[in-house]
């Protein structure tokens, strides 16, 4: 199992594959699909320190975003040239900057007030982070805490024995099993992008599919709520 500690210690050995390096293209071309009304609340779990959170701020968007190393948040403030207040409570370290608001702390000590507010979920990196064994809870803990809301959800599938990972193998029929009480799933896209990947095809793996899904709230989910 993958604990905190390993993240932490990825973010000071500066070991962020996982980051990257732009803005995410399938969130600027699947974002229009969704009905958010300017000045929406946007979750991202494990946000990390995305190019994503300042250009979904940069649209008028409210950025709701947790993430576990402080080191991480912090840069991401530097990195773009951002001054932020901070104030602590008994779960988390808030920062704040304009319509950007970061928790630094465990996702699993989310609760749902802390996402009253939110509209949609865009989930890049958190997911496929969490390996099989956690994943249970992952999905257990957002089925718990989030709002009615839409999602927009990527993931990585390929075969888990040629690479232990992370990020991690996360099949279709997963998702569909921990979702669909809740939700309505389509799949937008499913791309095999292993030649984008040169470095994982260098660890022998062999296909690389990437999926982008798009998650509605069902009717019995929105009456629940």
């Amino acid at each position: 199992m993958v604990d905190n500690q390993h993240w932490l210690d990825r973010w000071k050995e500066n070991r962020i594959g996982f980051h990257e390096p732009a803005v995410n293209q399938h969130l600027k071309d699947q974002l229009p699909q969704f009905s958010l009304n300017p000045g929406a609340s946007v979750f991202m779990p494990l946000c990390g320190k995305a190019h994503d959170i300042a250009w979904l701020a940069a649209q008028g968007y409210q950025v709701i975003g947790i993430e576990l190393s402080s080191l991480a948040i912090e840069s991401f403030f530097e990195e773009n040239s951002l001054g932020f207040q901070s104030f602590e409570n008994d779960r988390f370290v808030l920062y704040k900057s304009g319509l950007i608001n970061l928790m630094q702390g465990d996702f699993f000590d989310l609760r749902k007030e802390d996402l009253a507010d939110c509209s949609f979920v865009y989930d890049r990196a958190a997911l496929i982070a969490m390996d099989q064994s956690q994943r249970p809870r992952y999905y257990q803990h957002m089925n718990s805490i989030l709002p009615v809301s839409e999602m927009l959800l990527i993931t990585l599938e390929y075969d888990q024995e040629e690479m232990p990972g992370p990020p991690y193998s996360v099949p279709e029929n997963e998702v569909l099993d921990h979702y669909a009480e809740n939700y309505s799933i389509d799949m937008l896209e499913r791309n095999n992008v292993i030649d984008e990947r040169p470095r994982w095809r260098k660890v022998g793996m062999t296909w690389l599919n990437e999926s982008v899904y798009r998650l509605t709230p069902v009717a019995s989910h929105e009456s629940a709520r």
